[in-house]
């Protein structure tokens, strides 16, 4: 009778247990610091907190992380919003599910201490990524120094590629973020000509999912991994976790890194805008920042023949699982 129970009793556990995790889902993201969050989330349990199982895979560049995503081997992503548009735009049915943070600093333009912006006409200028995101960024500073887009060859290599090639001389002027912007200064005798914080809300970034994955994913689980989410910025944000929030990004979000030292986390901290519940709401409700970036972005794209395609805001995002949860 004993080991009838005692069968019945682990049976039971095993159905719990299955029944408790019915899913896993794989979120994508890079060694970012903004996206950072998500690896405190992972490494504290809250995702484990709201029911769910989560994996968080870490890509080593945005290029590889668009693969994972494009290929169905992540169920959701971090991304730059200009560089989800690029995906709408080259036929991905992708959707944007929410922003969440700005690189406000984290994203420079480093030139070459002996060189003078107006001199990059003509020439090639390096880029981590040709899309939206960074060309609508590059856009704004050439505009300041009345100089054209289209006056500039913008050429695209991974971010460590690029760097190299800024120390070694190949290019005088780059568009990198942190941690290589800081070697591009460092050991490429830059200067950091602007920042994203220079034009403020130029390069939000968020999450994304295509559509065909989307429709599956239940929205009591989409709104659990938001809440996830946000309970790990708050985590984040507050003082008194700062020594143990250094630990996870360089054993989570810089893994396979050397560590970085605490005052160049604290650096790429200060460099990004991780949204709390109140810039959360504004920049996501309906007509909201994210909408304006958007139509800004659109009328970029428009006046320099990048638009490769036509969108409008309410066609390619979904912020209703984000509001929702705002308004709990």
């Amino acid at each position: 009778m004993k080991t009838k129970l005692s069968v019945c009793v682990v049976m039971m556990t095993i159905c719990l247990s299955v029944s408790a995790y019915a899913r896993t889902y794989k979120i994508g993201t890079a060694a970012w610091i903004g996206w950072s969050p998500v690896n405190v989330a992972d490494a504290k349990g809250f995702f484990k907190e709201e029911g769910l199982d989560v994996k968080v895979f870490t890509a080593s560049d945005g290029f590889e992380l668009r693969s994972f995503f494009k290929d169905k081997r992540i169920d959701l992503a971090f991304e730059t919003i200009g560089n989800m548009v690029d995906l709408y735009m080259q036929g991905i049915s992708v959707t944007i599910i929410a922003e969440t943070d700005w690189s406000d600093g984290g994203d420079k333009i480093i030139l070459r201490k002996d060189k003078y912006p107006a001199s990059m006409k003509g020439k090639p200028v390096g880029v981590y990524d040709n899309t939206p995101s960074v060309t609508y960024f590059l856009n704004q500073y050439f505009m300041s120094i009345g100089v054209k887009l289209s006056d500039v060859r913008p050429v695209e290599m991974d971010i460590k590629t690029l760097t190299n090639n800024f120390i070694a001389g190949r290019f005088d002027l780059i568009v990198a973020y942190a941690p290589e912007a800081l070697r591009a200064e460092r050991e490429g005798r830059g200067k950091v000509a602007a920042t994203t914080a220079t034009y403020p809300g130029v390069m939000p970034e968020g999450m994304m999912a295509l559509n065909d994955i989307l429709k599956d994913i239940p929205k009591t689980d989409l709104a659990k991994i938001f809440k996830a989410w946000i309970k790990a910025v708050s985590w984040c944000h507050d003082p008194a976790n700062i020594n143990e929030y250094m630990k996870i990004l360089n054993s989570h979000t810089f893994k396979g890194t050397p560590p970085y030292s605490e005052a160049d986390l604290k650096q790429m901290l200060s460099e990004v805008r991780i949204h709390d519940v109140k810039m959360l709401s504004e920049q996501n409700r309906t007509g909201g920042g994210l909408h304006v970036y958007l139509e800004n972005l659109k009328a970029f794209l428009s006046s320099n023949n990048l638009l490769k395609k036509d969108f409008k805001p309410s066609e390619i995002s979904d912020n209703t699982v984000i509001t929702d949860i705002l308004k709990e």
